[in-house]
């Protein structure tokens, strides 16, 4: 892979350092497609909010609301910046989703696009046909109606992350609380 792509709420960062995330590692996380990329240039309310794919049908990135003005409160009047990093040392299939690709050590960007508006940016690729948009309560890609998803994934970052996933359910899915809390003392999804 020769470039990358990170996006992020902070513009002009000189040296992305290794972080710890969900998989445990640290790592600076990239996409290997630059649409893909400015998905996650807010990570307001991450899934509880905006589900982000692939269309399986289309090949063509995807973001699904998960509730009535979720697209707008994740990227409205949003900043951010798509950054382009040198790929030659990123690894893939390392996290379980083939988008992502990480890199164990420091990366200086080699390209920075500066985004004043992440909704009107998307709407824009939406209008080129480069992305889809599913508003609530459409649905894309299997997502179940039921929200079954995001109440497993609630239990399992529960125990990973402790009570602030509980908060975050709360503020951005209410209505799947108790499902989440019935489940962990379930021991569902172990």
């Amino acid at each position: 892979m020769k470039y990358v792509y990170h996006s992020s709420p902070k513009q002009h960062i000189k040296i992305f350092k290794p972080n710890k995330s969900t998989h445990g590692e640290s790592w600076v996380y990239a996409t290997k497609d630059r649409i893909m990329s400015i998905l996650f240039i807010s990570g307001i309310g991450g899934d509880f909010t905006c589900q982000v794919g692939r269309d399986p049908e289309t090949g063509k990135p995807y973001i699904c609301e998960r509730f009535k003005g979720a697209f707008d409160l994740r990227y409205k009047d949003r900043k951010g910046s798509i950054y382009t990093l040198p790929g030659e040392n990123f690894l893939e299939n390392m996290t379980g989703w083939n988008e992502e690709v990480v890199c164990p050590s420091p990366v200086v960007p080699v390209g920075e696009e500066l985004v004043d508006d992440a909704k009107s940016y998307l709407l824009k690729l939406r209008e080129e046909n480069l992305l889809i948009i599913k508003y609530y309560p459409e649905r894309i890609d299997n997502i179940p109606k039921d929200d079954e998803d995001l109440v497993e994934r609630g239990i399992v970052w529960t125990r990973q992350f402790g009570e602030r996933i509980l908060i975050e359910i709360e503020k951005y899915q209410p209505h799947l609380l108790e499902r989440v809390k019935r489940g962990l003392k379930e021991g569902r999804y172990l």
